[in-house]
């Protein structure tokens, strides 16, 4: 009776568990294992339950429905042959099963097919895509060119990393849902490589330029009710490429940029905006459009544009002591830019009336009583400016992660800036000639506020040289101030690849030779006289062309 009291075990050591008899679980050996000389041990038996897996209610549930298949995960060994997942047998998304199309382009009569898009199909034997690219659509060479423009022309484009990085996250997500933006920024990018002296076919870059230029011309054929930030984002994009391609779209940039002009002027006509009340999308594209506009006025004898009122409108919503980090200027300097080039043409228009009464007149004399008083109150509003201490003012986001380095680049800029609208003034206003001391003054300044500034492997102040640096070229006639000029140019060239910096020494040592040759030491022929007949670009962001 003793041995039918005593309850069964279940926790036996593993001898007695195998032979299935009883245990009295003695520790650290059990009567049976001692008696038999067998090893005694314990260990904890872990057991998971359950039914099997066909009786199981998941089980039925599959064998029950015949729209459920095993689809293997690989096929590469035993062990992963027994791994599946379950999905639906029909449209099941193969890797190997994207087929690529094209979107056709007509060029010259003929359809070329360059876009490729991608559609889904069905597969005999489905596979789980691992790692998907969320550019698969994208051919090879297009995703590199968009990996080019992320990385190295915007870097080219930006005074400052957040620039960068607010073109990269404004323009690629807007790009990758809008054909025409997307075929615009590949066409910059492989613009920008060939500027670089890198590997590009030209007949993909002409096939993307033709694309994008038909399927924008298409868009504003059947324009929409409201403002489309990717329409004008294009505008800009295309208009920069125009820039940086080394003079073969000499004159189209400004009709781009006029395009852009009348988007913006008809969308703010009868909205009242504020900086705060800008998206982010709109802010970046409304000071992108502000930094081309404004300095191409410095271009030479061009008239405003008549959509000027643009212009005022973009202004007002910005701090105007604030750094326009696109530019590398302050936004005060936007209506001086804009007095400037009314002075200048109403200067010019003088000069020939002047000649019309005395066509003997050759060389241009100084201006009205008028003329020079307005001109004197921008000098003296200029040199208040250079001479009054101040700090220069950013944006919150950009100024938090200025370094001491950018700092001082950016007050370097701001100055040279205000000494491009001097000689402007000195040349264009008062037809001062090159050897005026007081243009001499201006231009060994610029010099040397852009010898203390630093050209990185980075976006900063130094990709706004050029505009500068030009307009001290264009009034250099010391061999030392000409070296200088042409050793910053050859930097900016080799450090940021742009075909606008060819373009703009090509002009100068043009110029540089003609007033050699004719003996004109102090520069009586203006630049912007011989620039008629060079239409050149000369700046990588800050929009200036040699236009006829």
């Amino acid at each position: 009776m003793e041995a039918s009291q005593k309850r069964r075990s279940r926790s036996g050591c593993t001898e007695c568990r195998t032979r299935h008899r009883k245990c009295d679980e003695a520790r650290s050996r059990c009567s049976s294992c001692a008696r038999t000389g067998n090893k005694c041990s314990y260990e904890v038996r872990l057991s998971w339950g359950g039914r099997p897996f066909q009786k199981s209610r998941f089980g039925d549930c599959l064998r029950k429905d015949p729209g459920l298949t095993r689809v293997p995960v690989a096929s590469s060994s035993a062990a992963s042959r027994r791994a599946f997942v379950y999905g639906s047998g029909t449209g099941a998304v193969s890797q190997q099963g994207l087929l690529q199309e094209t979107v056709p382009v007509h060029l010259d009569g003929k359809e070329t097919s360059f876009l490729p898009v991608t559609e889904f199909r069905t597969s005999g034997e489905n596979q789980i895509i691992r790692n998907p690219d969320p550019l698969n659509w994208l051919r090879p060479a297009y995703r590199s060119l968009l990996d080019h423009f992320t990385s190295s022309t915007t870097r080219a484009l930006s005074c400052h990393k957040v620039v960068q990085q607010d073109f990269c996250s404004v323009l690629i997500p807007m790009a990758l849902q809008t054909r025409h933006l997307l075929v615009a920024i590949l066409s910059l990018a492989a613009t920008h490589r060939v500027s670089l002296g890198l590997e590009q076919s030209w007949t993909e870059l002409e096939l993307l330029k033709t694309s994008s230029l038909n399927q924008l011309r298409t868009l504003l054929a059947h324009p929409k009710p409201h403002l489309d930030y990717a329409i004008v984002a294009t505008t800009l994009t295309l208009c920069i490429t125009d820039v940086v391609s080394h003079g073969r779209s000499p004159h189209s940039w400004r009709l781009h940029l006029q395009g852009a002009a009348a988007m913006i002027s008809e969308h703010m006509k009868n909205i009242d905006y504020s900086a705060d009340s800008l998206s982010f999308a709109a802010s970046l594209l409304w000071r992108w459009y502000f930094s081309l506009e404004t300095v191409s006025l410095l271009c030479g004898n061009i008239a405003v544009s008549p959509k000027a009122a643009t212009r005022p409108q973009i202004r007002d919503i910005f701090e105007p002591d604030e750094i326009d980090e696109l530019a590398g200027f302050p936004f005060s300097l936007a209506p001086i830019f804009s007095a400037i080039s009314r002075l200048a043409v109403e200067s010019d228009c003088e000069q020939e009336q002047s000649r019309i009464y005395d066509p003997h007149i050759f060389q241009d004399k100084l201006p009205n009583n008028s003329i020079v008083a307005r001109c004197n109150q921008l000098i003296s509003e200029i040199h208040s400016k250079l001479t009054t201490p101040h700090q220069p003012r950013f944006r919150p986001d950009v100024d938090s992660t200025l370094t001491s380095v950018h700092r001082s680049d950016f007050a370097a800029l701001e100055q040279t800036y205000h000494h491009v609208a001097l000689l402007q003034l000195y040349r264009r206003v008062l037809n001062l000639p090159s050897s005026s001391p007081l243009v001499q003054t201006s231009v060994a300044q610029i010099i040397q506020r852009i010898l203390s500034m630093h050209f990185l492997d980075e976006a900063c102040p130094g990709v706004a040289v050029l505009q500068p640096l030009f307009s001290a070229g264009c009034e250099a006639y010391q061999i030392e101030d000409r070296e200088s000029i042409r050793g910053l140019l050859g930097r900016m060239e080799t450090r940021y690849g742009m075909g606008n910096v060819r373009s703009a020494r090509a002009f100068l040592e043009e110029l540089w030779s003609m007033r050699d040759a004719n003996s004109d030491e102090e520069g009586t022929v203006r630049w912007d006289k011989v620039m008629g007949k060079c239409p050149f670009c000369f700046s990588p962001l800050d929009l200036s062309f040699f236009e006829s």
